[in-house]
C-alpha cells in the first residue's frame, strides 16, 4: 500500500512539471521585482513594475512568424534578447527606451531579460493564444 501512494505521488508531480512545460512554456529569473504585476502564457509574456532588477528568462511558442515586442521606459534600463531552439540570436535590444518592434521568428523562441532598476512595463506577444 505505501509503495502504490508513493507512485502515485511522483506521478502527480511528473504531471505537474508537464502541464507548466507544455502548457505556460518555460520561465526563470533570477529577479527582484518590485510591485509587479504581470501575465505570462504560453505565447505571451507582460510585465508592469515600479522596480525590476535582475534576470528573467521565458521560452515563448509563438502562433505566428513574428513576435511584437513593445517596450516603456520611466527609468534605468532594460535589454532583451531573443534567441531561436539553437541558439541564434534573432533580436538584441541593449538599454531599450520606449518603443515597439516586430522580430521575425521561425518558432519556439528564448527571451532573456536584463534590467538595472527599470521603471516601466514589457510586452511581449506571440500571438493570441492564451
Amino acid at each position: 500500500m505505501k509503495r502504490k501512494k508513493i507512485w502515485l505521488l511522483i506521478l502527480a508531480i511528473a504531471a505537474v512539471v508537464l502541464a507548466v512545460i507544455w502548457g505556460g512554456g518555460v520561465s526563470t529569473r533570477s529577479a527582484v521585482r518590485i510591485a509587479y504585476t504581470g501575465s505570462e502564457t504560453r505565447s505571451n509574456w507582460t510585465g508592469r513594475y515600479a522596480s525590476l532588477d535582475g534576470a528573467m528568462r521565458k521560452t515563448i511558442h509563438p502562433q505566428g512568424d513574428q513576435l511584437h515586442i513593445e517596450v516603456e521606459t520611466k527609468s534605468g534600463t532594460i535589454s532583451m534578447e531573443v534567441r531561436d531552439a539553437d541558439g541564434e540570436l534573432l533580436f538584441d535590444g541593449d538599454d531599450m527606451e520606449t518603443g515597439a518592434f516586430d522580430v521575425p521568428v521561425p518558432g519556439k523562441v528564448t527571451v532573456y531579460i536584463e534590467a538595472d532598476h527599470h521603471q516601466g512595463s514589457f510586452r511581449i506577444d506571440g500571438g493570441s493564444q492564451g
